[in-house]
């Protein structure tokens, strides 16, 4: 094994030597000071980033060992640890949760096998002779013994307060008894991993490709929405209702299409100009005439509607002036209407439920969407946890984790900000593919507004102009209100400032749901404390859903 223990070696290099302020979990923290601490020897490299793996868009080890005859790989959780009914929920210091079917063990175990084999491919047959092991560290908990994995690949709390070093001794010698055909690792031979290591550890794997397959699985129709479509197609009334990402506006725009090539007058309407903008784009090339409903004026009436966000314009008078639209008004027209039933009723601060009934009481057919074909698990999964939304079985697959960075201030909040964004970048994330969500929705008060990007005009703010050509060339800006309807690969929360009236939570159910592959957000203490009630609200029906998704 390491020399450290027996003959005091020389100590562990640490790399890097320190690690930064940011984006580092305490848990993390407290690891790679008690590895720096110890007496063991070798080399300890902390977030090493590997761009391929099994089944993953990306896989990460915490750290990696680099010791006399073993490359250990160390998984770090800290907080609360749990395990139901084969889901895993992990907890840090904020209150943040997340779940995950693939136990911590499961997670070190494959992203070991992914750094074996990168290094095969990278150096040839000699790492055939080296000899890899995992271990598992809870610094803040112990679990209870299981036959899931051998108490030589667990450190719990307690024996992680007694000293890591006999941990990793204890790790190394259970792995090297069983491969004891391995030879120690050479001098030669440790240079060179260190000098192909070194640089996956300082590059970030390239998320912006890998979204790539999450695109081409959420664009693809499901069955559910095919059979809905021909549903839509043979009624002459439907109110089709559908959470976040279920694709409603993607249908929307079908099923107009699609009564405009019978030869039909089609009308699309909403309430947003924004996503009017975003619509007509969408249907260019069709006869299809697409107006917001505040620009509907006298119009000679369509003969079919087809109304995408129904849930903004449910108030007497605007139906009034959508039912003059088509022809036969609501009782006897040809209408399709698309709403969400979570919500979003608060938003414009006008909604009726007289409205929505007296529409519903002409009869239409209610077809529900249920398959979310735009969100990760990850991401439908905290959305519905934070929020109580149902946004549909999440059918795209998964990606990586959603990141809620706590901060102090607004200064605290702009740097954390320009950090991630510098990782995107560093990850070969076009800037068209990053939006900035703004709960608050004033541009003049965004900590948005003091990036370098939107200093050197690089960040461009939210309008119809900007919709029509969506998602742009550049970096974009919103609020969260007008960004309703669509979507973006990569998204960043900023400006929450509390998640306790019915109209805060509505939009931050439209900020959380509006990424494809990625979601970060960023949160002050009080929010935390919010966040974190809301959690426990909504915990058991965000497991539920999950479970459904993993099937």
């Amino acid at each position: 094994m390491s020399r450290g223990i027996e003959d005091g070696g020389v100590l562990m290099r640490m790399v890097p030597t320190e690690l930064g302020a940011e984006d580092i979990t305490t848990s993390e923290r407290r690891v790679f000071e008690a590895l720096a601490g110890s007496p063991l020897s070798g080399n300890a490299l902390h977030s090493l980033n590997l761009p391929d793996h099994e089944y993953k868009l990306t896989a990460e080890l915490d750290f990696v060992l680099m010791l006399d005859d073993l490359i250990l790989a160390i998984e770090v959780k800290g907080g609360q640890v749990s395990c139901r009914d084969g889901l895993w929920t992990y907890s840090d210091q904020a209150g943040h949760r997340r779940t995950s079917r693939e136990g911590p063990f499961k997670q070190v175990q494959t992203a070991m096998y992914a750094l074996r084999e990168r290094l095969r491919e990278r150096l040839g047959v000699e790492v055939d002779d080296l000899a890899f092991g995992y271990l598992v560290v809870t610094p803040d908990v112990d679990l209870a013994s299981s036959f899931e994995w051998d108490d030589e690949t667990y450190c719990g709390r307690g024996p992680f307060n007694r000293g890591i070093a006999k941990a990793v001794d204890r790790a190394g010698k259970y792995w090297l008894g069983k491969q004891s055909n391995k030879f120690p690792i050479g001098t030669e031979l440790r240079a060179r991993l260190m000098h192909d290591l070194r640089p996956s550890f300082d590059r970030s794997p390239l998320l912006d490709a890998r979204a790539d397959l999450l695109d081409a699985a959420m664009v693809r129709l499901t069955d559910e929405q095919y059979a809905r479509l021909d549903l839509i197609s043979d009624e002459p009334q439907v109110i089709c209702s559908g959470g976040a990402g279920t694709g409603k506006t993607f249908l929307a725009a079908e099923v107009a299409r699609r009564q405009s090539l019978t030869g039909q007058r089609v009308l699309f309407t909403c309430r947003s100009e924004v996503l009017a903008a975003f619509a007509t784009r969408t249907l260019e090339g069709t006869a299809v005439e697409v107006r917001a409903a505040s620009k509907l004026g006298d119009v000679t009436p369509y003969d079919v509607l087809v109304v995408d966000e129904a849930q903004d314009l449910m108030t007497f008078d605007i139906l009034e002036d959508l039912e003059r639209a088509v022809v036969g008004g609501w009782a006897d027209g040809r209408w399709t209407m698309f709403l969400d039933q979570n919500s979003q009723a608060h938003l414009y601060g006008d909604f009726d439920p007289d409205a929505l009934a007296y529409v519903e009481s002409f009869g239409p057919v209610k077809p529900t969407l249920k398959f979310n074909c735009r969100n990760t698990r990850e991401i439908a999964f905290q959305t519905r946890a934070y929020t109580g939304a149902d946004t549909g079985v999440a059918t795209a697959g998964t990606g990586p984790e959603v990141v809620f960075v706590a901060v102090d201030d607004q200064q605290a909040e702009l740097a954390a900000l320009e950090k991630h964004l510098r990782s995107l970048a560093e990850q070969e994330v076009a800037p068209e593919h990053i939006t900035i969500v703004s709960l608050r929705g004033e541009w003049e008060t965004s900590v948005a507004k003091s990036l370098r990007a939107a200093r050197k005009g690089r960040l461009t703010q939210m309008s119809p102009a900007l919709a029509s050509v969506w998602p742009g060339g550049g970096m974009t800006w919103s609020s969260a209100m007008d960004i309703k309807g669509m979507e973006n690969r990569f998204v960043c929360v900023v400006d929450i400032d509390s998640v306790t009236t019915e109209t805060e939570l509505d939009l931050l159910y439209v900020a959380l749901s509006r990424p494809r592959a990625g979601l970060w957000v960023a949160t002050s203490p009080h929010v935390n404390k919010q966040l974190g009630e809301l959690f426990k609200q909504h915990l058991d029906g965000a497991i539920n859903a999950y479970k459904k998704a993993a099937l």
